[in-house]
């Protein structure tokens, strides 16, 4: 059986993960233990990832360890690239004041 490459593998590991996000080693060794890294943080992985010039996915983030076995044979597509803009901008319209 072939081996999945984590999305903690791509990063190098826990500590260059963690210098990348700008989080401690043991918080990322807690979302390796718990197989799923927090929502609200989904982003910010991608984001700091591709900007690294890792060939992350959303289902990268998603699936921090590879996909279930059960559903990983059905998916046949290549995912599209994802383009990191040197700067995010967040722009609001008809916000309140």
């Amino acid at each position: 059986m072939e081996r999945l490459t984590s999305i903690f593998d791509l990063f190098g590991g826990v500590r260059p993960m963690a210098r990348a996000l700008g989080e401690s080693p043991s918080k990322i060794a807690a979302w390796k233990r718990a197989g799923h890294i927090p929502a609200q943080k989904q982003a910010e992985v991608l984001e700091k990832g591709t900007c690294q010039g890792l060939a992350l996915t959303a289902e990268n983030v998603v699936f921090p360890l590879g996909r279930p076995s059960d559903v990983a044979n059905t998916i046949t597509a290549t995912p599209a690239p994802v383009a990191c803009p040197a700067q995010a901008e967040v722009q609001r319209t008809g916000a309140a004041q």
